[in-house]
């Protein structure tokens, strides 16, 4: 079983989209996965709709996001039905649009599609953020909800802490269908120092370190080996230290390896070791043009270009890992923030090819095309498109929309 998997750009934020389907009938999808949808710094989409080039960049967004979901929710065995929504953690920009995606534009609004169960980390209170009550309700009023044509949820939402060991979310893949896994939730503090932070603290302290990691595994090969696709929200290097004691061959390579990397390419994300265990063969970033508190953006200089991307080049090599084949035109990469003299410098966009179109560093981000306009508002944001298996188990292609 192949499975679709779509990063949407939603700016500084985080949506994605997991979408199985069978070989024999492509046309046709089997089960589908949402993880998060939110924002706090809205992208303007590289090609939006049509009859939207005139909105705010927000707008612009999510109505490309809508659309496109519609596109693949209807092509389902059974249409407008999500077998798995995930909410990795209660920071709004992971799910402060999904009131916009899941619900209809009717007066009140209605629920659009199916959704057999909902995942969620941490306390419902917390998703409260600025006011906002729709996660809130959904997770504590959820038979409540539903829509025209007898969309509901169809289980009671649950908060997810530590599975003792990586669970499949999804029924009827069989033993040798890919299917999405949770890794882990919420970690506990890690030192004496740490436990008032998790008994008495604003969660915005313990937030990210709750993430919920899930991971996809595809069809096995001929040798039996799979594919894996390491969804890391905005886990921190805790998390990673801690999957790699009590998930280890999990988040080993067996055929290629891909990683979400945590926490929108932070330096508080992705460590050495971490790259080190993993081995990946490419990396996605979901990340915008946000500088946080008037101090950088989650993508630095001296983060992503002189510490994450030259030792992950040592790690590709010396195990021999191929170059992703990708269907994009030549002219794209990654956006960092120059924070060589500070806190305020500009975005660089950096080339992932050589002038020859090979591909140098498979870092695939929603911020992948150089600046329209060579100001602020030209940084526009594209979909990734990573397809597994589809050929063969252990084929891919990869693209941006």
């Amino acid at each position: 079983m192949p499975v679709e998997v779509v990063f949407f750009n939603v700016g500084q934020g985080d949506c994605t989209l997991l979408w199985f389907y069978d070989r024999k009938n492509k046309n046709v999808g089997t089960h589908a996965v949402l993880i998060d949808c939110g924002s706090t710094e809205p992208l303007r989409p590289l090609n939006p709709l049509v009859g939207t080039q005139t909105f705010a960049a927000k707008d612009q967004m999510v109505a490309r996001i809508k659309a496109k979901l519609d596109k693949y929710l209807q092509r389902l065995h059974n249409p407008y039905v999500l077998d798995c929504l995930i909410v990795t953690h209660p920071d709004e920009d992971h799910f402060n649009l999904l009131e916009h995606v899941l619900l209809s534009e009717l007066d009140p609004p209605q629920l659009k599609y199916t959704i057999s169960q909902v995942l969620y980390g941490l306390h419902p209170l917390d998703y409260r953020e600025r006011g906002g009550d729709f996660l809130w309700t959904l997770f504590h009023h959820w038979n409540q909800i539903g829509g025209p044509s007898g969309q509901r949820i169809e289980n009671p939402p649950r908060q997810v802490t530590m599975p003792s060991s990586p669970a499949p979310l999804l029924q009827g893949t069989g033993l040798l269908g890919a299917n999405v896994y949770m890794l882990g939730g919420v970690l506990g503090p890690e030192g004496p120092n740490d436990v008032a932070k998790y008994e008495t603290g604003p969660k915005e302290a313990i937030a990210n370190a709750s993430s919920l990691v899930t991971m996809i595994r595809g069809e096995p090969d001929a040798l039996q080996n799979r594919q894996k696709v390491l969804l890391m929200a905005d886990a921190v290097t805790l998390n990673e230290r801690y999957l790699v004691g009590t998930a280890d061959s999990w988040c080993r390579r067996e055929n290629n390896l891909w990683l979400k990397i945590g926490h929108h390419g932070s330096v508080t994300s992705t460590g050495n070791a971490w790259l080190d265990h993993t081995t990946p063969d490419g990396l996605f970033v979901s990340t915008g043009p946000k500088a946080f508190g008037g101090r950088t953006a989650t993508c630095t200089q001296s983060n992503i270009t002189q510490r994450l991307v030259p030792h992950w080049r040592g790690v590709r090599p010396q195990l021999t890992l191929p170059n992703p084949r990708i269907k994009t035109p030549p002219n794209w990469g990654y956006v960092v923030q120059d924070d060589s003299r500070g806190t305020r410098g500009p975005f660089v966009h950096i080339p992932a090819t050589d002038p020859n179109s090979h591909v140098t560093d498979p870092l695939f981000s929603s911020m992948a095309v150089p600046n329209t306009n060579g100001t602020a508002t030209g940084w526009r944001g594209v979909d990734w498109h990573l397809l597994l298996d589809d050929a063969a188990p252990g084929s891919f292609e990869i693209w941006f929309e």
